[in-house]
Protein backbone atom coordinates (compact mmCIF):
# COMPACT_ATOMS: atom_id res chain seq x y z
CA UNK A 1 0.00 0.00 0.00
CA UNK A 2 1.39 3.32 -0.92
CA UNK A 3 1.76 6.07 1.90
CA UNK A 4 -1.59 7.19 3.66
CA UNK A 5 -2.85 10.83 2.14
CA UNK A 6 -5.42 10.80 5.53
CA UNK A 7 -6.06 8.75 8.28
CA UNK A 8 -9.99 9.06 9.59
CA UNK A 9 -11.57 7.39 13.00
CA UNK A 10 -14.95 6.10 13.33
CA UNK A 11 -15.81 7.42 16.54
CA UNK A 12 -19.62 7.26 16.81
CA UNK A 13 -22.09 4.53 15.07
CA UNK A 14 -25.69 5.47 16.39
CA UNK A 15 -26.84 8.32 18.76
CA UNK A 16 -26.32 6.46 21.70
CA UNK A 17 -22.74 5.04 21.06
CA UNK A 18 -20.29 5.43 23.98
CA UNK A 19 -17.91 8.71 23.82
CA UNK A 20 -14.74 7.07 25.37
CA UNK A 21 -13.48 5.59 21.90
CA UNK A 22 -14.19 9.10 20.15
CA UNK A 23 -11.87 11.08 22.61
CA UNK A 24 -9.31 8.16 22.54
CA UNK A 25 -9.31 8.56 18.65
CA UNK A 26 -8.71 12.29 19.14
CA UNK A 27 -6.66 12.33 21.97
CA UNK A 28 -4.03 9.71 20.02
CA UNK A 29 -2.40 12.20 17.48
CA UNK A 30 -2.71 10.00 15.33
CA UNK A 31 -6.00 10.82 13.67
CA UNK A 32 -6.70 13.62 11.61
CA UNK A 33 -10.38 13.00 11.22
CA UNK A 34 -13.07 11.69 13.80
CA UNK A 35 -16.33 10.75 12.29
CA UNK A 36 -19.48 10.77 14.44
CA UNK A 37 -22.47 9.01 12.49
CA UNK A 38 -25.24 9.40 14.82
CA UNK A 39 -28.53 10.07 12.93
CA UNK A 40 -31.30 7.27 12.23
CA UNK A 41 -35.15 7.35 10.98
CA UNK A 42 -36.14 6.74 14.68
CA UNK A 43 -33.71 9.73 15.80
CA UNK A 44 -34.68 11.72 13.20
CA UNK A 45 -38.20 11.57 14.00
CA UNK A 46 -37.31 12.42 17.57
CA UNK A 47 -35.28 15.77 15.76
CA UNK A 48 -38.44 16.48 13.70
CA UNK A 49 -41.05 16.94 16.81
CA UNK A 50 -38.88 18.80 18.90
CA UNK A 51 -38.67 21.03 15.72
CA UNK A 52 -42.26 21.37 15.43
CA UNK A 53 -42.45 22.51 19.56
CA UNK A 54 -40.13 25.32 18.75
CA UNK A 55 -36.85 23.48 20.32
CA UNK A 56 -33.72 22.71 18.53
CA UNK A 57 -34.08 19.49 16.31
CA UNK A 58 -30.67 18.49 16.66
CA UNK A 59 -29.20 15.27 18.45
CA UNK A 60 -30.37 16.01 22.26
CA UNK A 61 -26.57 14.62 23.46
CA UNK A 62 -24.86 17.26 20.93
CA UNK A 63 -23.42 19.01 24.08
CA UNK A 64 -22.67 15.22 26.18
CA UNK A 65 -20.67 14.21 22.53
CA UNK A 66 -18.92 16.63 22.55
CA UNK A 67 -17.63 17.93 25.62
CA UNK A 68 -14.78 16.00 25.99
CA UNK A 69 -13.76 15.62 22.61
CA UNK A 70 -13.57 19.82 21.76
CA UNK A 71 -10.34 19.56 23.80
CA UNK A 72 -8.23 16.67 22.50
CA UNK A 73 -9.46 17.66 19.34
CA UNK A 74 -7.96 21.45 19.13
CA UNK A 75 -4.78 20.35 20.73
CA UNK A 76 -4.11 17.34 18.42
CA UNK A 77 -5.38 19.59 15.56
CA UNK A 78 -7.95 16.67 14.54
CA UNK A 79 -11.15 17.65 12.89
CA UNK A 80 -14.50 16.48 13.53
CA UNK A 81 -17.31 15.74 11.08
CA UNK A 82 -21.05 14.83 12.27
CA UNK A 83 -24.52 14.66 11.43
CA UNK A 84 -25.23 15.99 15.09
CA UNK A 85 -27.41 18.16 13.03
CA UNK A 86 -30.39 16.21 12.34
CA UNK A 87 -33.14 18.35 11.16
CA UNK A 88 -31.66 21.54 12.13
CA UNK A 89 -27.75 21.71 11.18
CA UNK A 90 -27.69 24.77 11.09
CA UNK A 91 -28.90 25.39 15.04
CA UNK A 92 -26.58 22.29 15.55
CA UNK A 93 -23.98 24.40 14.34
CA UNK A 94 -24.85 27.32 16.55
CA UNK A 95 -24.81 25.19 19.79
CA UNK A 96 -21.29 23.72 19.11
CA UNK A 97 -19.60 26.79 18.56
CA UNK A 98 -21.34 28.28 21.83
CA UNK A 99 -20.08 25.22 23.41
CA UNK A 100 -16.22 25.69 22.45
CA UNK A 101 -16.24 28.90 23.68
CA UNK A 102 -17.33 28.08 26.94
CA UNK A 103 -15.10 25.53 27.32
CA UNK A 104 -12.03 27.79 26.29
CA UNK A 105 -11.73 26.27 22.20
CA UNK A 106 -13.51 29.34 20.49
CA UNK A 107 -11.28 29.85 17.66
CA UNK A 108 -12.61 26.51 16.48
CA UNK A 109 -14.30 27.27 12.97
CA UNK A 110 -17.74 25.67 12.93
CA UNK A 111 -19.63 24.94 9.54
CA UNK A 112 -23.01 23.85 9.31
CA UNK A 113 -24.05 21.60 5.93
CA UNK A 114 -27.90 22.59 4.79
CA UNK A 115 -30.02 21.53 2.22
CA UNK A 116 -31.04 18.52 2.70
CA UNK A 117 -34.20 19.49 4.39
CA UNK A 118 -37.46 19.50 1.67
CA UNK A 119 -40.40 20.18 4.03
CA UNK A 120 -41.49 23.06 1.80
CA UNK A 121 -41.08 20.78 -1.46
CA UNK A 122 -42.51 17.57 -1.00
CA UNK A 123 -44.71 17.59 -3.35
CA UNK A 124 -41.19 17.52 -5.57
CA UNK A 125 -40.79 14.08 -4.46
CA UNK A 126 -41.80 11.11 -6.20
CA UNK A 127 -43.49 9.34 -2.85
CA UNK A 128 -43.87 5.48 -2.97
CA UNK A 129 -46.90 3.79 -0.61
CA UNK A 130 -47.63 7.55 1.16
CA UNK A 131 -50.52 6.81 3.89
CA UNK A 132 -54.01 8.01 3.22
CA UNK A 133 -53.74 9.54 6.38
CA UNK A 134 -51.40 11.27 9.36
CA UNK A 135 -49.43 14.35 9.57
CA UNK A 136 -46.44 14.81 7.65
CA UNK A 137 -43.38 16.21 10.22
CA UNK A 138 -41.03 16.24 7.44
CA UNK A 139 -38.98 15.25 4.25
CA UNK A 140 -35.19 15.01 4.49
CA UNK A 141 -32.57 13.75 1.36
CA UNK A 142 -29.89 11.65 1.75
CA UNK A 143 -27.14 13.87 0.54
CA UNK A 144 -23.69 12.83 -0.37
CA UNK A 145 -20.35 14.24 0.38
CA UNK A 146 -19.74 16.82 -1.68
CA UNK A 147 -20.75 19.92 1.20
CA UNK A 148 -18.37 18.10 3.89
CA UNK A 149 -15.62 18.71 1.52
CA UNK A 150 -16.07 21.98 0.75
CA UNK A 151 -16.80 23.07 4.53
CA UNK A 152 -13.23 21.52 5.15
CA UNK A 153 -11.97 22.66 2.13
CA UNK A 154 -12.94 26.55 3.10
CA UNK A 155 -11.22 25.66 6.81
CA UNK A 156 -13.54 24.35 9.13
CA UNK A 157 -12.80 22.62 12.20
CA UNK A 158 -15.86 21.42 12.74
CA UNK A 159 -18.37 19.94 10.70
CA UNK A 160 -22.35 19.57 11.38
CA UNK A 161 -24.40 18.15 8.76
CA UNK A 162 -27.93 16.87 8.44
CA UNK A 163 -29.32 14.04 6.85
CA UNK A 164 -26.14 12.89 4.84
CA UNK A 165 -25.08 9.12 3.66
CA UNK A 166 -23.57 7.34 6.76
CA UNK A 167 -20.40 6.53 4.60
CA UNK A 168 -20.37 10.55 3.13
CA UNK A 169 -18.87 11.35 6.74
CA UNK A 170 -15.88 9.63 6.30
CA UNK A 171 -15.80 10.08 2.29
CA UNK A 172 -16.24 13.77 2.81
CA UNK A 173 -13.04 13.66 4.70
CA UNK A 174 -11.13 11.85 1.66
CA UNK A 175 -12.32 14.15 -1.43
CA UNK A 176 -9.55 16.52 -2.06
CA UNK A 177 -6.40 13.68 -1.43
CA UNK A 178 -8.52 10.95 -3.63
CA UNK A 179 -6.76 10.55 -7.13
CA UNK A 180 -9.81 11.00 -8.40
CA UNK A 181 -13.87 10.99 -8.32
CA UNK A 182 -13.90 7.43 -9.90
CA UNK A 183 -12.66 4.59 -8.81
CA UNK A 184 -10.83 6.07 -5.92
CA UNK A 185 -13.99 7.99 -4.58
CA UNK A 186 -15.60 4.98 -4.20
CA UNK A 187 -13.11 3.26 -2.28
CA UNK A 188 -13.85 6.53 -0.16
CA UNK A 189 -16.87 6.07 -0.10
CA UNK A 190 -16.12 2.27 1.53
CA UNK A 191 -14.26 3.98 3.83
CA UNK A 192 -17.23 6.11 4.99
CA UNK A 193 -19.41 2.63 4.91
CA UNK A 194 -16.67 0.53 7.12
CA UNK A 195 -16.37 3.22 9.90
CA UNK A 196 -20.34 3.62 10.23
CA UNK A 197 -20.64 1.18 12.84
CA UNK A 198 -17.73 1.38 14.77
CA UNK A 199 -17.67 -1.28 16.83
CA UNK A 200 -18.58 -3.83 14.54
CA UNK A 201 -15.56 -3.84 12.52
CA UNK A 202 -13.33 -4.05 15.31
CA UNK A 203 -14.67 -7.42 16.94
CA UNK A 204 -18.40 -6.25 18.48
CA UNK A 205 -21.31 -8.33 17.54
CA UNK A 206 -19.51 -10.81 15.88
CA UNK A 207 -18.27 -14.60 16.52
CA UNK A 208 -15.74 -16.22 14.58
CA UNK A 209 -15.50 -19.91 14.09
CA UNK A 210 -15.49 -21.89 16.66
CA UNK A 211 -17.02 -19.76 18.73
CA UNK A 212 -14.33 -17.49 19.28
CA UNK A 213 -15.02 -14.18 19.90
CA UNK A 214 -14.07 -11.20 22.28
CA UNK A 215 -14.20 -11.35 26.31
CA UNK A 216 -16.77 -9.10 28.30
CA UNK A 217 -13.32 -7.26 29.39
CA UNK A 218 -12.63 -6.27 25.99
CA UNK A 219 -15.78 -5.77 24.98
CA UNK A 220 -16.22 -3.48 27.82
CA UNK A 221 -13.15 -1.39 26.40
CA UNK A 222 -13.43 -1.65 23.24
CA UNK A 223 -11.52 0.41 20.62
CA UNK A 224 -12.77 2.09 17.47
CA UNK A 225 -11.62 1.77 13.77
CA UNK A 226 -9.07 4.00 12.23
CA UNK A 227 -8.64 3.87 8.22
CA UNK A 228 -5.29 5.05 6.57
CA UNK A 229 -6.40 5.54 3.24
CA UNK A 230 -4.52 6.26 -0.22
CA UNK A 231 -5.43 8.29 -2.55
CA UNK A 232 -6.14 5.23 -4.90
CA UNK A 233 -9.08 4.71 -2.13
CA UNK A 234 -7.55 1.69 -0.96
CA UNK A 235 -6.98 1.47 2.77
CA UNK A 236 -5.64 -0.35 5.55
CA UNK A 237 -8.38 -1.06 8.44
CA UNK A 238 -6.79 -1.00 12.25
CA UNK A 239 -7.07 -0.14 15.77
CA UNK A 240 -4.87 2.28 17.56
CA UNK A 241 -2.08 1.15 19.01
CA UNK A 242 -2.69 -1.18 22.22
CA UNK A 243 -6.88 -0.65 21.63
CA UNK A 244 -8.85 -3.12 22.83
CA UNK A 245 -10.65 -5.49 19.76
CA UNK A 246 -10.33 -7.46 16.78
CA UNK A 247 -9.91 -6.49 13.47
CA UNK A 248 -9.41 -9.27 10.73
CA UNK A 249 -11.00 -10.56 7.43
CA UNK A 250 -14.23 -11.54 8.84
CA UNK A 251 -14.76 -8.29 10.88
CA UNK A 252 -14.09 -6.31 7.79
CA UNK A 253 -16.21 -8.53 5.32
CA UNK A 254 -19.38 -8.81 7.70
CA UNK A 255 -19.05 -4.58 7.85
CA UNK A 256 -18.76 -4.39 4.13
CA UNK A 257 -21.86 -6.17 3.36
CA UNK A 258 -23.93 -5.02 6.06
CA UNK A 259 -27.00 -3.15 4.92
CA UNK A 260 -25.62 -3.77 1.16
CA UNK A 261 -28.54 -5.24 -0.96
CA UNK A 262 -26.26 -5.79 -4.15
CA UNK A 263 -22.84 -5.79 -3.84
CA UNK A 264 -22.43 -5.07 -7.49
CA UNK A 265 -24.71 -1.58 -7.26
CA UNK A 266 -24.13 -0.17 -3.54
CA UNK A 267 -26.42 3.22 -4.67
CA UNK A 268 -24.96 6.23 -2.34
CA UNK A 269 -25.81 9.72 -3.72
CA UNK A 270 -21.70 9.74 -4.32
CA UNK A 271 -22.08 7.02 -6.90
CA UNK A 272 -22.93 3.34 -7.18
CA UNK A 273 -20.79 0.82 -6.02
CA UNK A 274 -19.36 -2.45 -7.62
CA UNK A 275 -17.69 -4.67 -4.50
CA UNK A 276 -17.71 -7.57 -5.84
CA UNK A 277 -13.77 -7.16 -7.11
CA UNK A 278 -13.05 -5.79 -3.46
CA UNK A 279 -10.05 -7.73 -1.63
CA UNK A 280 -9.71 -7.74 1.69
CA UNK A 281 -6.35 -8.86 2.70
CA UNK A 282 -5.04 -9.06 6.51
CA UNK A 283 -1.88 -7.28 6.13
CA UNK A 284 -0.62 -7.40 10.12
CA UNK A 285 -2.16 -8.21 13.91
CA UNK A 286 -5.54 -6.16 13.89
CA UNK A 287 -4.55 -4.70 10.26
CA UNK A 288 -6.56 -5.40 6.76
CA UNK A 289 -6.66 -3.91 3.57
CA UNK A 290 -9.41 -3.10 1.91
CA UNK A 291 -9.15 -2.07 -2.24
CA UNK A 292 -10.73 -2.68 -5.73
CA UNK A 293 -14.02 -0.67 -5.52
CA UNK A 294 -15.48 0.32 -8.46
CA UNK A 295 -17.55 3.59 -9.24
CA UNK A 296 -20.03 2.44 -11.52
CA UNK A 297 -21.69 6.60 -12.26
CA UNK A 298 -23.94 8.53 -10.27
CA UNK A 299 -27.35 7.56 -9.30
CA UNK A 300 -29.31 10.60 -10.94
CA UNK A 301 -31.64 10.31 -7.90
CA UNK A 302 -31.47 11.08 -4.46
CA UNK A 303 -33.02 8.74 -1.76
CA UNK A 304 -35.97 10.68 0.37
CA UNK A 305 -37.12 10.17 3.72
CA UNK A 306 -40.27 11.37 4.70
CA UNK A 307 -42.33 10.92 8.22
CA UNK A 308 -45.64 10.73 9.00
CA UNK A 309 -47.23 10.70 12.21
CA UNK A 310 -50.49 8.54 12.37
CA UNK A 311 -53.41 8.61 14.60
CA UNK A 312 -53.21 6.35 17.73
CA UNK A 313 -49.96 4.34 18.97
CA UNK A 314 -47.97 1.35 18.84
CA UNK A 315 -48.37 -0.11 22.35
CA UNK A 316 -45.77 -3.28 23.31
CA UNK A 317 -46.40 -5.40 26.22
CA UNK A 318 -45.63 -8.23 28.30
CA UNK A 319 -46.83 -10.76 30.73
CA UNK A 320 -43.98 -13.65 32.57
CA UNK A 321 -44.88 -17.12 32.72
CA UNK A 322 -42.49 -19.38 35.23
CA UNK A 323 -41.89 -22.94 36.68
CA UNK A 324 -44.01 -25.64 35.49
CA UNK A 325 -45.99 -25.83 32.39
CA UNK A 326 -44.59 -22.16 31.31
CA UNK A 327 -44.48 -22.51 28.16
CA UNK A 328 -48.04 -24.03 28.03
CA UNK A 329 -49.41 -21.45 29.86
CA UNK A 330 -47.78 -18.86 27.79
CA UNK A 331 -48.99 -20.36 24.78
CA UNK A 332 -52.79 -20.43 25.97
CA UNK A 333 -52.38 -17.02 27.33
CA UNK A 334 -51.38 -15.51 23.32
CA UNK A 335 -54.15 -17.54 22.34
CA UNK A 336 -56.84 -15.45 24.51
CA UNK A 337 -54.85 -12.25 23.59
CA UNK A 338 -55.47 -13.35 19.65
CA UNK A 339 -59.04 -13.55 20.36
CA UNK A 340 -59.36 -10.66 22.58
CA UNK A 341 -57.36 -8.34 19.83
CA UNK A 342 -60.15 -9.90 17.37
CA UNK A 343 -62.98 -8.69 19.00
CA UNK A 344 -61.15 -5.21 20.05
CA UNK A 345 -61.14 -5.36 15.95
CA UNK A 346 -56.95 -4.42 16.45
CA UNK A 347 -55.02 -5.01 12.68
CA UNK A 348 -52.58 -7.20 12.28
CA UNK A 349 -51.11 -7.50 16.07
CA UNK A 350 -47.94 -9.06 16.42
CA UNK A 351 -47.68 -11.63 18.93
CA UNK A 352 -44.68 -13.81 20.30
CA UNK A 353 -43.37 -15.93 22.71
CA UNK A 354 -39.88 -13.68 24.23
CA UNK A 355 -37.49 -16.69 24.22
CA UNK A 356 -38.61 -19.31 22.39
CA UNK A 357 -39.65 -17.53 18.72
CA UNK A 358 -39.56 -13.60 18.98
CA UNK A 359 -36.70 -13.33 16.65
CA UNK A 360 -36.86 -16.40 14.20
CA UNK A 361 -40.24 -16.75 14.35
CA UNK A 362 -41.67 -19.53 12.40
CA UNK A 363 -38.13 -20.92 11.54
CA UNK A 364 -37.46 -20.82 15.12
CA UNK A 365 -35.65 -24.58 16.11
CA UNK A 366 -38.28 -26.90 18.41
CA UNK A 367 -37.69 -26.68 22.05
CA UNK A 368 -35.53 -30.02 23.80
CA UNK A 369 -37.04 -29.03 27.40
CA UNK A 370 -39.58 -26.50 28.60
CA UNK A 371 -37.91 -23.24 29.25
CA UNK A 372 -38.35 -22.14 33.10
CA UNK A 373 -39.96 -18.88 32.18
CA UNK A 374 -41.42 -17.25 29.06
CA UNK A 375 -42.79 -14.03 28.19
CA UNK A 376 -45.52 -13.51 26.01
CA UNK A 377 -44.93 -9.90 23.34
CA UNK A 378 -47.72 -8.20 22.18
CA UNK A 379 -47.00 -4.87 19.63
CA UNK A 380 -50.76 -3.48 18.63
CA UNK A 381 -50.70 -0.07 16.26
CA UNK A 382 -53.95 1.30 18.13
CA UNK A 383 -56.08 3.88 16.70
CA UNK A 384 -56.59 6.05 19.59
CA UNK A 385 -56.08 6.10 23.08
CA UNK A 386 -59.18 4.09 23.51
CA UNK A 387 -57.76 0.93 22.47
CA UNK A 388 -54.08 1.40 23.29
CA UNK A 389 -55.47 1.27 26.96
CA UNK A 390 -58.09 -1.89 26.20
CA UNK A 391 -55.01 -3.90 24.55
CA UNK A 392 -53.04 -3.21 28.02
CA UNK A 393 -56.33 -3.68 29.73
CA UNK A 394 -56.26 -7.53 28.13
CA UNK A 395 -52.98 -8.15 29.77
CA UNK A 396 -53.75 -6.90 33.32
CA UNK A 397 -56.74 -9.15 33.12
CA UNK A 398 -54.39 -12.41 32.65
CA UNK A 399 -53.05 -11.78 35.71
CA UNK A 400 -55.87 -11.80 37.98
CA UNK A 401 -58.28 -14.76 35.33
CA UNK A 402 -56.04 -15.85 32.37
CA UNK A 403 -53.47 -19.21 32.63
CA UNK A 404 -52.01 -19.70 35.81
CA UNK A 405 -49.70 -17.47 37.77
CA UNK A 406 -48.93 -14.54 34.94
CA UNK A 407 -47.18 -11.70 36.03
CA UNK A 408 -44.61 -9.28 35.32
CA UNK A 409 -46.43 -6.70 33.08
CA UNK A 410 -44.51 -4.06 31.09
CA UNK A 411 -46.36 -1.68 29.05
CA UNK A 412 -45.03 0.73 26.37
CA UNK A 413 -46.50 3.28 24.32
CA UNK A 414 -44.67 4.84 21.20
CA UNK A 415 -45.72 7.12 18.15
CA UNK A 416 -46.84 5.80 15.46
CA UNK A 417 -45.06 6.88 12.86
CA UNK A 418 -44.65 5.59 8.85
CA UNK A 419 -41.48 6.16 7.18
CA UNK A 420 -41.93 6.95 3.44
CA UNK A 421 -39.58 5.91 1.02
CA UNK A 422 -39.18 8.73 -1.83
CA UNK A 423 -37.18 9.60 -4.65
CA UNK A 424 -36.21 13.20 -6.34
CA UNK A 425 -34.22 14.37 -8.71
CA UNK A 426 -30.00 14.99 -8.01
CA UNK A 427 -30.09 18.51 -9.53
CA UNK A 428 -33.45 19.94 -7.50
CA UNK A 429 -31.43 19.33 -3.76
CA UNK A 430 -28.65 22.42 -3.29
CA UNK A 431 -26.37 21.84 -0.31
CA UNK A 432 -25.06 25.38 1.63
CA UNK A 433 -22.40 26.18 3.75
CA UNK A 434 -23.76 27.78 6.67
CA UNK A 435 -20.91 29.36 9.09
CA UNK A 436 -21.04 30.42 12.74
CA UNK A 437 -19.44 31.62 15.48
Amino acid sequence: MSAPVATVGGGAGFAGDRLDPAVALASSGLVQYVTLECLAERTMVHALRQRRRGVAGHDPRLRLRLAPLLGPAAEHGCRIVANLGAADPERAAEEVAALAGELGHGRLRVAAVVGDDLGDRMGDVAWSDAPAEGEWLGAHAYTGSEGIARALREGADIVIAGRVADSALAAGTLRDALADDGDALAGGLVVGHLLECTGQVTGGNYTGPGGRRLTPEQLADLGYPVAHVSGDGSAEIALLPGAQGCVNRETVTLQLLYEVHDPSAYITPDGIIDMTRISVEEVGPDRVRVSGARHRGVPPQLKVSGFVALPGAMVDVEIGFACVDALARAREAAEVLRLRFAALGAADPTLDLVGVDSLLGPASAPLRCDPPEVRVHASVACADEDMARAVEDEFYWLSMAGPAAGGGIRAERRDHVAVVDGRIDRTEVREEIVWVG
